[in-house]
Formats: C-alpha cells, structure tokens, sequence
C-alpha cells in the first residue's frame, strides 16, 4: 500500500450508510494511515425506509456524520439531491466535479458504474449505478478539463487531476484490502445507522468479507477495480 500519510481521499456514494457497507474498513485503513478521508454524499436518503417519515433526511445524515467519525473521516458534504431519482446527467457531473475541485484528492472511491447481474440485485441499485457512472465521468475529463464547466474556474475551482479511482471488485477485481484489523471500526460505523437496521448489521456483510478473504489468506476483505488515470 502506497503511504497514505498526507493523501487526499475523496469518498462519493449515492446514500447515507453506503460508504461504510461498501468501503468502511478500507476508509479506516486509508484515515488510520494517515489518509485526510472526505465524504460526498449525493441523495437525501429521504427514501431509505419503510415508513412515511418528513424527518428521515434529517436522521439519516446525522447518523451518516456519527459513522463517518467513527471511521475517522474528516468532513462529510450532503448535496441533497431526490433519493431514488439519481441520473448521470451533466447536472450531477457538474456537481461531483466541483466537490472534486474543492477537495482536490489523489484517490477517489465510488461505486460501480453499471448494473452486475451475477450478484445480488441491491448492489445494482439505480442511484449507485447513476453516482458510480457520474463521478468517473468527472474525474475524466470534466475535473481535469478547464473548458469542461468553466463557471467552476471562474469560481476559483481550477481544474485537477485524480490519480486514481477505486470501485467495488464486482468484476475483475485487482485490489484486495486486509479488512481483518478494522472490522470492529465497520461494524461500530455501521451500527450508527440504525434508522436503516433492525437490530444488528446484517450477516451478509460478514459473509461477504470472508468470501472475498479466502483467497488472498485473510479472514476479511473488501476488494476493488483499481482504475489508474493517465
């Protein structure tokens, strides 16, 4: 693992919780070594229920910046966009590229741009397919690009160039985390957001981390699409 001691980490999800269900022991493993880590979070959230709750946006991001700390993440950013109604279009681009621009990261970790079909369908879900696809678009080109938006310029966003984006390891993944030392961190995360749980996090985020574990030794794992930006 390259040091991570100074490095910028920007974090984009769709949903409050997503990033410590999908990254939770890799964002420690990145704050912990020294990793200045940053959430960006695109949706309310105001949908992640089953109940007809006016104050669940509200909850779910207090819930969402007590995990984050948890994690050591330093500073957490609520765009406030329709939960369910997120599409890759240039209104999102544009947003991403800006928050990519203020914060200017080395390492960006997102979701999966596309639909997976030989996983469980959750995985899928429309708003992570619209973030993951939305936020490679800005990274390349539209962060790098001073002609791409160019009010963001104006505005004293200059362009940036990201070095590299981690996306969950549904195909051809070719980096593996040891979660094993930080499980306890993502569970303890994950447990903050108990809007979105009925009493414990569920068993399948255990049995997925051991299954990607087997094959690299280690008795949990998360891994990932490594994707170098030239």
């Amino acid at each position: 693992m390259t040091q991570m001691r100074g490095r910028q980490v920007l974090v984009v999800t769709a949903h409050p919780d997503d990033a410590e269900f999908h990254f939770g022991a890799t964002i420690a493993m990145l704050a912990g070594g020294g990793a200045d880590v940053s959430y960006i979070v695109c949706s309310d959230g105001g949908q992640g229920g089953e109940s007809d709750d006016d104050g669940l946006a509200a909850t779910r991001a207090a819930e969402q910046r007590e995990a984050a700390a948890v994690l050591g993440v330093r500073q957490v950013t609520f765009l406030g966009l329709p939960d369910g109604r997120l599409v890759a279009d240039l209104h999102l681009r544009r947003a991403i590229t800006a928050e990519l621009r203020r914060h200017r990261p080395s390492l960006v970790l997102t979701h999966f741009p596309r639909r997976v079909l030989d996983i469980p369908v959750e995985a899928s879900h429309p708003d992570h397919i619209a973030v993951g696809e939305a936020t490679l678009c800005a990274v390349y080109p539209d962060c790098g690009n001073p002609n791409a938006f160019p009010e963001l310029a104006r505005a004293g966003l200059a362009a940036h160039h990201v070095d590299e984006v981690w996306v969950p390891g549904y195909e051809r993944p070719n980096h593996v985390v040891d979660a094993t030392p930080f499980m306890d961190m993502k569970l303890a995360a994950i447990r903050c957001h108990a809007s979105q749980l009925d009493t414990s996090p569920p068993g399948w985020v255990s049995d997925w981390m051991r299954y990607i574990g087997r094959e690299p030794g280690y008795e949990f794992a998360e891994n990932f699409h490594r994707i170098e930006i030239s």
